[in-house]
């Protein structure tokens, strides 16, 4: 019987030790944030411990304005907006882009960011729950809809059919509708993000028409019924060049860290029961040691 799995991928800490003859950007007692190991194959080797092996690809240095609280909240979730914004959509000043889950742990990340591109001639919009809107406001979004009193694609066809958007960044991607309706508020050279975070359903067949879904989005020619317009849906791979970026966009401040709440090591459980209250805005943080200020 193996050793029980460790859960999480997002963290930051300082370095203790360092393995391999080749690694010479990184010295021990540097602060540093990144993301654990992403193969299927070591998915049960997470970070929510003491002491975490990564690889040096995965994690940069912490700049010197930030706190190691708040650079933990940074690795997936700004890794993520800054390459489907920055790498994949090309994102830029005047754009108009849309963000479905505003108020999540990606989309408080992607908001922010978004404002600093596409500057004050964009136009961000977002959804989020009525009780979040003054939240996802100030992170920069200029309009917002509350996905609870509207069907996404219609309510979209009718107000933004006239000045679609450049950008569809789906955060939560559980509706495909939003996606094979998106030619109505998408411009022809438009591009349509989804992230991985994706409620398939919880049976064999919801599974696999959502997996269908996805694959038809992504592959299906326009002569052969596809929806004629661009879609992304991968695993982003981090890679040195990329976590630099990410962590320079963190230095210049272009997105702050969103805590939702803080919890110790040993309440993680009750850090748990928090996220699946589905009611968090940005991220829940969990202290395995309190390092900030640590020499």
């Amino acid at each position: 019987m193996g050793r029980p799995g460790v859960p999480e991928k997002d963290f930051s800490g300082i370095i203790c030790d360092l393995r391999g003859a080749n690694v010479t950007e990184f010295n021990t007692g540097d602060r540093v944030f990144g993301i654990g190991p992403t193969s299927f194959r070591e998915i049960a080797q997470g970070v929510l411990c003491e002491y975490a092996l990564v690889k040096r690809d995965h994690i940069v240095k912490v700049p010197d304005n930030i706190s190691l609280k708040d650079a933990a909240c940074f690795p997936i979730t700004g890794f993520t907006a800054y390459c489907f914004l920055v790498e994949k959509a090309e994102l830029k000043k005047g754009d108009k882009v849309f963000i479905n889950g505003g108020s999540g742990a990606v989309g408080v990340m992607a908001i922010q960011l978004a404002r600093t591109i596409v500057g004050p001639t964009g136009l961000i919009v977002a959804t989020c729950s009525p009780t979040k809107n003054d939240i996802v406001r100030n992170l920069g979004a200029d309009e917002i809809i509350d996905y609870t009193s509207h069907v996404l694609p219609d309510f979209l066809r009718e107000h933004y059919g006239s000045r679609p958007f450049d950008v569809i960044f789906d955060t939560v991607g559980s509706d495909h509708a939003l996606y094979s309706n998106s030619p109505d508020y998408l411009t022809p050279s438009g591009l349509f993000c989804t992230i991985g975070m994706v409620e398939f359903g919880s049976t064999v067949w919801l599974v696999t028409k959502r997996i269908l879904q996805l694959l038809s989005a992504m592959v299906v020619p326009v002569y052969l019924g596809g929806v004629p317009r661009r879609h992304i849906f991968e695993s982003l791979t981090p890679t040195s060049s990329r976590m630099v970026a990410m962590a320079k966009l963190v230095e210049e401040e272009a997105f702050k860290a969103v805590i939702d709440s803080t919890y110790k090591f040993t309440d993680a459980l009750e850090a748990y029961d928090r996220m699946m209250s589905r009611k968090v805005t940005g991220k829940v943080v969990i202290e395995v040691n309190d390092l900030d200020g640590v020499n």
